[in-house]
């Protein structure tokens, strides 16, 4: 997958550079037409939010251990281009290629047991069970939309709005239970065992349909260079998987682009 989501980037930027190329012959020909265009990489975190109903994290025990929700911090990046629409430097069309992580814990409701029969290096005593569940969650994202810049200028600056059509093909999916037994032996010496599992959602959408907004702000570093820092919220409207569990995940986000200005 991370060969195919380099490979979308390689022609991504082939495209792009041909579109370079035109709008540079266009300054020439034409000044009045062809005001150039963007691109260059875009990173920042993910602040990942999943909201589900209550689920069992042990099959064999879906009374004991269960979850519901989960939040955490995962990264995305990628590569971004901006297109320009007038030589006032407010008007955008946006087209992005990111690997998008919606990687997140699930918040444990009911995840442990107490003084319950153990048995811990062949002995059978009283101990502790402890669960808990994770989702390694990955998308390549594909996103185009519209950027409105509030300043005008010979180049992108100051604040703007920015929404975009997301989808999202998914990379892995893949859902990791921890459980810990724990119990002290004649001796009151603590002992522990920990498994760990991890089986891919069996369920999980191949594809996510999302909105992307966010508040961005222009700061040109050089009359080629354009530093964008940037908040947003990506909102899906599809969920992570069919089950039961009607498992979505969406995040707040803040990052930064480095564009380089192309046909200026």
């Amino acid at each position: 997958m991370k060969k195919y989501f380099l490979s979308l980037l390689v022609i991504g930027s082939i495209f792009l550079m041909s579109r370079s190329s035109s709008a540079q012959t266009g300054d020439v020909l034409n000044p009045s037409e062809g005001t150039g265009w963007l691109i260059g990489p875009v990173g920042g975190i993910n602040l990942v939010s999943y909201k589900t109903n209550s689920f069992a994290i042990l099959n064999s025990e879906p009374t004991c251990f269960q979850a519901q929700n989960g939040s955490d911090v995962a990264p995305f990046f990628g590569l971004s281009a901006e297109f320009p629409l007038s030589s006032t430097m407010q008007n955008f069309i946006i087209v992005e290629a990111l690997y998008d992580s919606k990687s997140s814990k699930f918040t444990a409701t009911n995840a442990s047991r107490v003084d319950i029969p153990t048995k811990l290096n062949g002995n059978v005593q009283n101990g502790n069970i402890t669960t808990s569940q994770t989702a390694s969650l990955n998308y390549l994202l594909i996103n185009g939309g519209y950027k409105y810049n509030f300043t005008e200028g010979p180049s992108p600056v100051g604040p703007g709005i920015q929404l975009c059509v997301s989808v999202g093909l998914k990379l892995t999916s893949n859902l990791n239970k921890t459980v810990t037994v724990s119990a002290a032996d004649a001796g009151s010496s603590l002992q522990s065992s920990t498994q760990t599992n991890s089986v891919p959602d069996a369920g999980a959408s191949s594809i996510r349909f999302a909105v992307r907004g966010q508040f961005t702000y222009d700061i040109p570093l050089s009359p080629t260079w354009i530093a964008t820092p940037m908040v947003g919220y990506d909102f899906p409207f599809t969920k992570v998987d069919n089950t039961d569990k009607s498992w979505t995940a969406s995040s707040a986000y803040a990052g930064i682009a480095l564009r380089y200005f192309l046909g200026k």
